[in-house]
């Protein structure tokens, strides 16, 4: 079959063919936005969990729903590797739609949010982002270099003005367990404004396994303000509609023992699932595609995320952090304990810290728990070891 009409899309962040096993979720956004728009209070919605299990296509889905109904919604990367700070990114990604608000018909509530929207950008040194806005003094505040106060106050202002519309503001923050200090303080605030003046206002978030206790040390009622949803494997029915439905939808098929040997190979995980369909589709010369087209699919597949999907990640770590990570290997996907990790290496844990907090840093692993390391990506524990007996 021809790879141009290949319906799979593995990638970071890329919208699958079919969003499978995620309806919950969308409701849960859907009411909250509801919720907001009739002032009855509504909390924003925290996703966590591996990497490549569709937490970033989750919140590109939050901001569409919110985008369709005629909210101002916008979505940044906290990701380390970015070289803006969240607040620039905010005011970048807010400008066009301060744009469009700043009209001459504008009513008050607007001109305000206009002037807060200016005043916040100045304070982040982007006076040259907003200089095409017009704004009347009278309205332009005095916040300082601090953001959290005035990232509350604006983003609330903001939302009033749009509820004169019955719409809102959503925010989608994602890699959030890459924020500042600093910066997520700032964002709990703007979760506690949104509660306490019932403004159609929703802050939503995505990151690592970790990212619910990184929020309460940051303030320890921080599970007030959002539901959290842990986003893990699909189960076996939702793995197979997610392989089934694309290539159905193009007038194909799959044998029955053809479909079992991907749904093994991917093991419910959602990037798997769409690398896995992607090699299958372009391995199969017609339809349905069948059992010796998805054990090739397979072979090729895990070769090609032996190459780059893990490779990436294995050539990126040291090789001190090399020995690490296959001290962790051991236990699987662990995740591990620090201390067994430490035994395995002949080493005191805190000689090793170090090392830890660099892996953490790079992403290559995180810490679910006091004491515990684990892989970010599943999977990586098997490749080591498949690796060290290739040489």
């Amino acid at each position: 079959m021809h790879p141009n009409a290949n319906p799979f899309n593995p990638g970071a962040g890329t919208p699958p063919h079919t969003l499978a096993g995620r309806d919950a979720e969308v409701a849960a956004i859907t009411t909250a936005i509801e919720r907001s728009e009739l002032r009855r209070g509504a909390n924003g919605i925290v996703l966590h969990g591996l990497r490549g299990t569709g937490k970033t296509v989750l919140l590109g889905r939050f901001c569409e729903i919110a985008s369709d109904r005629g909210w101002i919604a916008v979505r940044v990367e906290a990701a380390a590797s970015t070289s803006a700070t969240f607040a620039e990114q905010l005011v970048t990604r807010l400008t066009p739609h301060m744009l469009r608000l700043d009209r001459p018909s504008a009513g008050d509530r607007v001109k305000r949010a206009l002037g807060a929207f200016k005043s916040f950008s100045i304070s982040v040194g982007l006076q040259d982002v907003s200089a095409g806005i017009e704004v009347d003094p009278r309205h332009l505040l005095s916040y300082g270099t601090s953001i959290e106060h005035s990232l509350p106050d604006m983003l609330r202002t903001l939302a009033e003005a749009c509820a004169e519309e019955r719409t809102g503001v959503l925010i989608a923050v994602d890699e959030m367990h890459d924020l500042s200090r600093p910066d997520l303080r700032a964002l709990l605030a703007v979760g506690q404004e949104a509660n306490e003046s019932l403004a159609p206002l929703l802050l939503c978030g995505a990151g690592l396994p970790a990212l619910p206790r990184l929020l309460s040390e940051a303030r320890t009622y921080a599970e007030r303000f959002f539901e959290f949803r842990a986003v893990t494997w699909l189960d076996k029915a939702d793995a197979r509609r997610a392989l089934v439905a694309p290539v159905e939808a193009l007038g194909e098929s799959w044998t029955e023992d053809g479909l079992d040997v991907i749904l093994t190979a991917a093991g419910g995980y959602p990037y798997f699932l769409q690398h896995f369909g992607r090699a299958a589709w372009n391995v199969a010369a017609y339809s349905p595609i069948s059992a010796n087209d998805a054990v090739a699919a397979r072979r090729l597949g895990y070769a090609e995320l032996d190459q780059g999907f893990f490779h990436i990640r294995w050539e990126r770590a040291t090789g001190a952090e090399r020995s690490y990570l296959r001290a962790m290997a051991v236990d699987g996907d662990g995740p591990s304990r620090s201390g067994d990790v430490a035994e395995r290496l002949g080493k005191p844990a805190s000689a090793l810290s170090a090392i830890r907090t660099r892996l953490i840093d790079k992403g290559i692993i995180y810490a679910p728990a006091r004491g515990r390391i684990g892989f970010t990506v599943p999977g990586m524990a098997t490749f080591i070891r498949r690796h060290d007996e290739q040489g």
